[in-house]
């Protein structure tokens, strides 16, 4: 017994040099500062419009539209019906994102390359829609770079007035993008 408590007292001195030795159970202030996290933010809405106006839109719509009209002149009922759901769908989806909140992933494929010049030049180490921000801290810092990310589709006088007007209005809640018949 006595042997049992001599050598757990050598084993208890034996950790408590370990510790002294490598400084267990201290916490150390860091002299690191934190620098917040910088978040660059856009309007998916005025995305959308700088997109389908673009060179990179190519009117994808109309020309599935007018593929609709020729297969309907020829006859064609089944490339008529099947071309016509896609244009349809693809209509009520830039519907949703232009007017409301809906995401635009597939529409930054054509600048995403350059996202990370708006990003640098901004001094922001991530960009979001501004839609997509669920919870931010208090001392967040958001920097808006809608207008640089647009700039990336070339976008004419006519576009940048649109969105410049459109950064002025609400989304339009989905429920009513739903109910809206184009």
């Amino acid at each position: 017994m006595k042997k049992m408590m001599v050598i757990s007292l050598a084993v208890v001195a034996m950790f408590a040099a370990a510790c002294q030795m490598f400084d267990c159970g201290k916490v150390k202030a860091s002299s690191a500062v934190v620098k917040p996290l910088r978040v660059g933010v856009y309007d998916s809405r005025c995305i959308t419009i700088a997109y389908v106006h673009s060179k990179f839109s190519k009117n994808e719509i109309q020309k599935l539209f007018d593929i609709v009209h020729k297969a309907e002149k020829e006859g064609d009922v089944k490339t008529a019906q099947s071309t016509r759901e896609i244009a349809e769908y693809m209509q009520k989806k830039r519907h949703s994102q232009g007017f409301g909140t809906a995401p635009v992933g597939e529409l930054l494929e054509p600048i995403k390359d350059e996202m990370s010049k708006v990003a640098e030049q901004a001094g922001v180490d991530m960009i979001v829609s501004k839609w997509q921000v669920d919870y931010q801290a208090k001392d967040a810092h958001f920097v808006d770079v809608t207008d640089a990310m647009a700039a990336l589709y070339n976008p004419d006088e006519k576009t940048l007035k649109i969105i410049e007007e459109m950064k002025k209005q609400q989304p339009i809640a989905e429920e009513e993008l739903l109910k809206m018949k184009d």
